[in-house]
């Protein structure tokens, strides 16, 4: 396994228009990203990982590379002319620009859907499989590895309290992303979102509608 330590990841990358959200959040590319977090792999590694064909990932591999997802950090030779390449994340944070996703725009609504059907319907049936599979046991409760730890629900913050919890999230969730993995981990899906919420309003609006 190659190391550079001038070829680290940066901390956050901006993705850059409406083709880059699409990308990144294919469900395929996002498993072919997820592999390259920790340390750098080849495009067979990366095969053998998610069991399939390796000529399958390099329409993938150079769209992440075109779109700044993903950099090559090395090459080794191999018979004749031929290099083997070792890709890694570009950043551990990919951001969506705040303007991309705004009703207030037109132009920007579909990028809105991509990025939410990305976060929460593509989780919804993630969640689903894994119950189907087996992964996850609904008998068993958290803390318990193969439970499901789901909560929606409502908390008041100041908005000092709440940057902060902004703050402390994000590091915990670059702390357990950039350890490195051992033989005995397992993929765990992680879904976060922190906002504003309009949902008492909403209810509001809709007693005032059935007055």
């Amino acid at each position: 396994m190659p190391t550079n330590p001038e070829r680290q990841p940066a901390d956050r990358i901006v993705l850059d228009g409406l083709d880059a959200l699409k990308i990144y959040f294919d469900p395929l590319r996002q498993k072919i990203v997820h592999q390259m977090v920790t340390e750098p792999k080849t495009v067979q590694e990366i095969a053998e990982a998610l069991n399939v064909p390796f000529t399958r990932l390099y329409y993938h591999i150079n769209l992440l590379e075109k779109h700044n997802i993903i950099d090559v950090v090395d090459t080794r030779a191999m018979s004749g002319a031929v290099e083997e390449k070792y890709y890694q994340v570009a950043a551990y944070q990919f951001i969506v620009p705040r303007n991309m996703l705004s009703f207030s725009n037109p132009q920007y609504e579909e990028s809105l859907n991509v990025f939410l059907s990305a976060m929460l319907d593509e989780t919804a049936d993630d969640i689903r499989h894994s119950v189907q599979s087996g992964k996850v046991d609904m008998a068993k409760e958290s803390p318990d590895p193969q439970s499901l730890l789901i909560r929606r629900g409502l908390m008041r913050m100041s908005p000092e309290k709440v940057a902060q919890f902004h703050t402390d999230l994000l590091n915990l969730l670059k702390q357990y992303q950039t350890e490195p993995a051992t033989t005995d981990d397992q993929y765990y899906g992680v879904t976060v979102a922190v906002y504003p919420s309009a949902f008492l309003d909403a209810e509001s609006d809709e007693n005032t509608e059935d007055s």
